[in-house]
């Protein structure tokens, strides 16, 4: 058999066991999203609006129910399937953890897997650093395998739990997979899809010199229009970090670039304008009508809703963010850190000034509500960093020497921390499923 003929077949093995496992994945967040809405605190009042949806007046419906579109997927599953609420609301958000992760798995692949292609190519794989180890034909990269493997990791990850320090696995630290608020899984393969494609474009357009007739493209444009609108129906938690992240970014780019990005930075704000609207008119309806009657709208309220989770808001942080923490600054290191990595960071830092300083008045300002924004923005800075660590992974035959054992060392290190992460994600999930607790 000829070497060709041998490689072929390694890669038609590599590619059914990576298929074999991504499928196996997305089953099992499947199953573990699927058994926590029995057992979950939120399901409860989102199944009774499922059930009590009228849809025949969509008007008098986005009123009363801002963020409709969980709920209308589960009326949509107990009327196709012809099964109850509760199991349609099981089903519908497995469903959408499976997505989240194969949308997760597909763009990981594009950007470091085998044979993906240089980022000045293409705005598809999130600008990871092109190299001799990650070009066209050079071999390198992660396997489909592996991809799968890093997937799951950033899929099941969770907040280090210390249980002398941390006595519920999520209150007061978070979690980058938070399996008990059906909406914030709604809205999360919605975030992650704008996410990608808003730094993929800004990173082409950056890449080009800001070229004229380099913009963003139409179809994009309107793509990442469509898709907030639809975040806002699912939950305007993206959108509210979203909106100040992307305008720091670009404030921050006409210094650095000397202004040539502000026609990029008026086609995103075009993008935005609908979805902007109606965050308005949700806003409004949640906080300051009548439909809302134990609201007494939005207060400033530093640290006490954080506070009354947890007895050190820091270290409650630290323990959810150890390992993306860890990437970032040995990104900096290595002279990798790009402008997706500062992206996220930009939106973790909106969130956390939404989470600590704001709060709902009233009897739900304990519930946190201004907290979901900083979830969505923790789990894409886990998208990153767990891209940023498998590029790592692919790139050790770049050094020599000390330099290479020092790289070594620290992706070990980086790799400990990810499996704390990951068993204590575990964990959660035995704490909710197993244990039988809802929150």
């Amino acid at each position: 058999m000829s070497k060709r003929s041998e490689g072929a077949d390694e890669s038609f093995l590599s590619i059914l066991i990576g298929t074999f496992i991504l499928l196996a994945g997305a089953a099992a967040v499947f199953y573990a999203a699927y058994k926590v809405s029995y057992v979950s605190v939120d399901y409860g009042i989102h199944v009774r609006i499922a059930e009590e949806l009228d849809w025949r007046d969509p008007v008098q419906m986005l009123r009363e129910h801002p963020e409709p579109v969980w709920h209308l997927l589960v009326r949509a599953a107990m009327r196709i399937c012809r099964i109850g609420a509760k199991r349609a609301a099981g089903l519908v958000s497995g469903a959408l953890c499976a997505l989240t992760y194969m949308i997760a798995a597909h763009f990981l692949h594009r950007a470091v897997g085998k044979g993906a292609v240089s980022a000045r190519d293409t705005s598809v794989n999130l600008s990871v650093r092109a190299s001799a180890d990650t070009s066209p034909g050079s071999g390198s990269g992660l396997s489909l395998p592996e991809t799968a493997v890093f997937t799951w990791l950033l899929s099941l990850s969770g907040a280090i739990f210390i249980p002398w320090f941390n006595k519920t696995p999520y209150l007061g630290q978070g979690s980058p997979n938070p399996w008990h608020n059906p909406t914030t899984i709604m809205v999360r393969p919605i975030a992650l899809l704008i996410f990608v494609l808003v730094m993929g474009e800004c990173v082409r357009v950056q890449r080009g010199g800001f070229r004229k007739g380099q913009g963003l493209r139409v179809w994009k444009g309107f793509a990442i229009a469509l898709l907030l609108l639809l975040s806002n129906l699912s939950k305007p938690s993206f959108v509210q970090i979203f909106y100040p992240a992307i305008f720091l970014l670009m404030l921050l780019w006409l210094f650095v670039y000397r202004f040539r990005n502000f026609p990029l930075g008026m086609q995103l704000l075009v993008c935005c304008i609908p979805s902007v609207a109606l965050m308005g008119m949700q806003f409004f309806s949640a906080f300051y009508s009548g439909t809302n009657e134990e609201s007494a709208g939005v207060v400033f309220a530093p640290f006490k809703v954080a506070g009354m989770y947890t007895d050190n808001i820091a270290f409650s942080t630290f323990l959810v963010i150890a390992f993306p923490l860890l990437a970032a600054l040995c990104s900096i290191a290595r002279r990798t850190f790009d402008w997706t990595d500062a992206f996220a960071w930009i939106m973790l830092l909106v969130g956390m000034g939404e989470k600590f300083l704001l709060a709902e008045g009233g009897s739900r300002m304990a519930h946190g509500n201004f907290n979901w924004g900083y979830i969505l923005a923790v789990y894409l800075l886990w998208f990153v960093s767990i891209r940023d660590y498998a590029a790592w992974r692919c790139s050790f035959s770049d050094g020599r020497g000390v330099r290479r054992a020092l790289s070594i060392f620290f992706f070990v290190f980086c790799g400990l921390l990810l499996i704390a992460h990951f068993i204590s994600g575990i964990y959660y999930l035995y704490y909710l499923v197993v244990l039988g607790n809802g929150i």
